[in-house]
């Protein structure tokens, strides 16, 4: 019986009746009581919903590929690559971000200043055709 959160077999399996996936009861009390949903479709779930899946049958052992030494040294390597790249891909993207933003805030300061100018020069004209006005009559 798999865990539908971690996809690793369940030790001590429940099911949801709201979505009928089976959980590892550990993963789906922490995100009922978190979200108050069935992670599957989004119903509201209750941790006292669950029902306890009894088995006899054991939990597969974990595949031979990982239960020899190279092989866990080669599965860790792979996964520290996984984690370099995306570490890799996140920096990129936040200074794409950074630039964006740095941008978007000397157009917005440039705007405010443009909108400065035009208000004094508004407020010098008015002034100007006060003091033309007053002059006239």
């Amino acid at each position: 019986m798999i865990c539908s959160i971690s996809g690793e077999p369940a030790q001590e399996p429940v099911l949801s009746p709201k979505s009928g996936h089976i959980f590892e009861r550990r993963l789906i009390e922490t995100y009922v009581q978190e979200n108050g949903k069935d992670p599957i479709n989004g119903e509201d779930l209750m941790v006292e919903d669950l029902l306890e899946v009894n088995t006899n049958t054991p939990t597969r052992p974990k595949p031979p590929q990982y239960t020899s030494i190279p092989s866990l040294l080669q599965a860790f390597q792979n996964e520290w690559d996984a984690t370099a790249q995306e570490v890799f891909s996140l920096r990129q993207q936040l200074q794409e971000t950074k630039t964006e933003l740095s941008t978007a805030l000397y157009k917005q300061d440039a705007a405010v200043r443009v909108v400065a100018r035009l208000t004094k020069e508004r407020d010098e004209a008015r002034k100007a055709l006060a003091e033309l006005s007053a002059n006239l009559e």
